[in-house]
């Protein structure tokens, strides 16, 4: 068997062992917990996000979420950590984490930071919190499993990504404003041609009366 074979065979058994473990942890207190999490936080997010910004924001939380879901698989994929309870059957833990809590509030990090210093201040107390509170909570409860990792690399790498995403967002934002200063819009107006007038007919009475 070669090694392409191999690994495919491998991932055949990592994925039948995986949808059995989900099907004797669904409807636990586990994955309740993980659900109700999930849930709340939407909630909490909805209710504080700016919907006037609300495109801007969403966009940095998918930067979040996306540099997320690369780290998490990374750090399963080389054996660093694992997730032993799952929302659902598809892929890794990405909802609780990747797609939920750690997107979710760093968006209203943003939000809620006009400037660098909030910005750094309010990341490191957000960023605190789930390295050094939630991600032990997970391990305490059984949720998470590290293996070759510390909760203090987690919080770097995401001190580190939070901070390039907003350098980023910043850097696209004044280069749209830099734009439409340069290249103003114009006016529907001036876009549609406009059809010629046709000249307004005399009936032949008014032209006898002249």
């Amino acid at each position: 068997m070669d090694s392409y074979a191999l690994l495919h065979q491998l991932r055949l058994q990592s994925s039948e062992v995986k949808n059995q473990l989900w099907i004797q942890n669904f409807l636990t207190p586990h994955w309740w917990l993980i659900a109700i999490t999930i849930v709340a936080s939407y909630v909490i997010w909805w209710k504080f996000v700016d919907k006037r910004r609300v495109i801007e924001i969403l966009l940095f939380g998918s930067y979040i979420a996306v540099s997320r879901v690369i780290f998490d698989d990374w750090g399963i994929s080389s054996g660093r950590w694992t997730y032993i309870f799952d929302l659902l059957p598809v892929g890794y833990s990405l909802f609780l984490n990747d797609l939920t809590v750690v997107p979710l509030f760093l968006m209203l990090v943003y939000q809620y930071s006009p400037d660098w210093k909030t910005f750094i201040v309010w990341l490191l107390v957000v960023q605190g919190i789930t390295s050094f509170a939630l991600l032990p909570l997970l391990s305490y409860l059984g949720i998470l499993k590290l293996y070759n990792w510390t909760y203090y690399g987690s919080f770097i790498f995401m001190l580190v990504t939070a901070i390039v995403m907003r350098a980023i967002m910043i850097f696209g934002i004044s280069l749209q404003k830099e734009s439409r200063v340069n290249h103003p819009e114009q006016s529907p107006s001036t876009l549609v041609s406009q059809p010629a007038m046709k000249p307004i007919e005399t009936n032949d009475d008014e032209k006898e009366g002249h």
